[in-house]
């Protein structure tokens, strides 16, 4: 009922009236203009809510209890304010059983707005920003409550699962129980400290962060208005892409096959096969399903000494499994796709494919998905990629399985959801996500009635969850407040990024399907692009054995074909 009546005030419909006249991608006095290169939303200005309690009033002798979730506050103590936030009181508590949360709650300026940020991987540890980081100027301004929480469990890192073993109720907290109860505890905290509960409540995640925000959506659809969900993919399956990627892109010794040589050559010959392919040359590729490049083009001949001008037998095989995908011995797909063209740089050092598979999928295999299944011996080499062993997987799994596309209860609630993906994921890959949205089109009825609670944005060049070969950041916390609270769906988002640290490209990213074509002028300035929509509406489910999707046409990135929108010419 407050979710209701919040959106009904006078204020509100003012607001509205006056906003509807506008749109995000033509006024320029609908961004604010941040110290930083990222284009910030300006976010509806509300009166401040000021505390009705100190902040050590909240630490209380005895644990509490809101709705069915029991909560202690362990501290609360002021945070001091600094040159760019005010001050805080940072209350520190947990849930039963071992779910840690910091919260903060702003001394001045509290909106009435509650933001939860998700965690990453296997969770553990509590973390204190969200992605994409230029929104965290937003996070940090004083108008939102803000909660981070260890998803369940406490570990030596995201990569860690051992805390798993044994504990089927931490198991099951970090598949979905932990992300509500830490919403239900922020909420009755921020209910006490100000008086009231907030008005509006978001949650934004990425990655692992993402999956949980799924879950939200999926499980819990009364618990958050606005949600961003970034590259999150089914993750049971995700493994078989970490597995496949560490078993085809290192050598028995564990060496990686792949050298700095070799991803610099291969990324820039990928770049100026497919980058006019969008029908400009400006560095990179929106769509890398475009693109058809073999690598072997760039094969040593015989004669050829070892050198950053041409790639080795192994190097040769082992780009094109990864821009495959996990596979059977049949040529069917296991997962939806493979390696993104366009991600070549980020296949080496640390935070690459390789090292995901060897040490995290592992870790998950072994102590949350399938244990006391394996052997005591098994290690990342043994896995084999069949049918079979996808299905183990995915029963294993449907516990932390968030991809059910029916959402029919958080449209109900009056949610709005944002996806997002990078299209250069160096290590979820750039497909499932799209997919995904295909499947919810479907449960929604089509395109056009998904548009109306969810909109997913590609961001090209991306990798997963930040940074890429063009390092893109966009505020979409701030597109999930306007949509929520104004009523104004993400349309448009303005990208930026330093390309090699010097120059800034900003580029307009339109909701998917729509795409920004080249009309002239410099390429990294917004206003030498316009929306595009294809001919006719683009069909992404993608044909493997997880997809939820009607109609699966594709089979391979190889084969995906292009979103049917008149060719541009350079």
């Amino acid at each position: 009922m407050l979710r209701a009546l919040s959106r009904l005030t006078a204020q509100a419909a003012l607001a509205l009236s006056a906003l509807l006249a506008l749109t995000v991608a033509a006024s320029s006095e609908a961004m604010a203009a941040p110290a930083t290169d990222a284009v910030l939303f300006t976010l509806p200005d509300r009166p401040a809510i000021l505390p009705k309690l100190t902040c050590p009033d909240l630490v209380k002798p005895v644990s509490q209890q809101a709705e069915d979730i029991v909560y202690r506050v362990r501290s609360a103590k002021i945070e001091p304010a600094t040159e760019s936030a005010p001050a805080f009181c940072l209350v520190k508590a947990y849930s039963a059983p071992q779910t840690e949360f910091e919260l903060r709650l702003p001394m001045t300026g509290y909106a009435g707005r509650f933001l939860q940020g998700g965690c990453g991987g296997m969770c553990g540890v509590i973390g204190r920003e969200i992605t994409p980081r230029c929104s965290n100027a937003h996070a940090d301004a004083g108008s939102f409550a803000v909660t981070f929480s260890n998803g369940g469990h406490h570990s030596a890192g995201i990569g860690d699962g051992t805390w798993a073993v044994g504990a089927p109720e931490l198991r099951e907290q970090f598949a979905h129980k932990a992300a509500h109860a830490v919403a239900v505890a922020s909420k009755a905290l921020i209910a006490q400290f100000y008086g009231a509960p907030p008005a509006w409540s978001y949650f934004v995640g990425c990655s692992g962060g993402g999956r949980e925000a799924l879950m939200e959506v999926q499980r819990y659809p009364e618990d958050f208005d606005g949600v961003v969900a970034g590259s999150s993919v089914a993750m049971p399956a995700a493994m078989q892409l970490f597995l496949w990627e560490a078993q085809q892109g290192l050598y028995p010794d564990g060496r990686e096959i792949f050298t700095a040589d070799a991803v610099k050559l291969l990324h820039a010959s990928v770049i100026k096969a497919c980058d006019g392919l969008d029908g400009i040359g400006d560095g990179q590729i929106d769509d890398p399903r475009r693109c058809r490049y073999d690598p072997a083009k760039l094969a040593c001949q015989k004669s050829d000494r070892p050198s950053a001008r041409c790639l080795n037998s192994d190097q040769v095989a082992a780009a094109r499994a990864y821009y495959r995908g996990p596979t059977d011995d049949h040529g069917n797909a296991l997962f939806p796709g493979g390696a993104p063209y366009g991600g070549e740089l980020g296949w080496i050092g640390r935070g690459s494919p390789t090292q995901t598979g060897k040490f995290a999928a592992q870790s998950f295999l072994q102590y949350l998905l399938l244990q006391g299944e394996l052997p005591a011996d098994f290690t990342w080499r043994d896995w084999t990629f069949t049918r079979e062993s996808l299905q183990r997987l995915m029963k294993g799994g449907e516990p932390y399985d968030a991809g059910n596309p029916d959402l029919s209860a958080f449209r109900a609630a009056g949610g709005k959801l944002l996806l997002w993906q990078g299209m250069a994921d160096n290590a979820a890959g750039a497909y499932g996500m799209l997919d995904y949205y295909q499947a919810v089109r479907d449960a929604a009825g089509g395109l056009k009635a998904a548009r109306e609670f969810a909109r997913m944005f590609l961001v090209p060049g991306g990798y997963h969850c930040s940074g890429g070969y063009v390092p893109y950041e966009q505020d979409f916390l701030g597109a999930i407040v306007l949509w929520v609270e104004e009523g104004l769906p993400a349309e448009t988002l303005i990208a930026s990024a330093r390309l090699d640290g010097r120059t800034l490209r900003q580029r307009p990213i339109y909701a998917y399907p729509t795409v920004a074509r080249y009309r002239g002028g410099d390429v990294n300035v917004p206003h030498s692009f316009e929306p595009a929509d294809p001919t006719r509406e683009p069909q992404d489910g993608f044909d493997w054995p997880g997809s939820r999707a009607k109609d699966r046409p594709l089979r391979s990135p190889l084969a995906a074909g292009a979103i049917d929108i008149d060719q541009q010419k350079p």
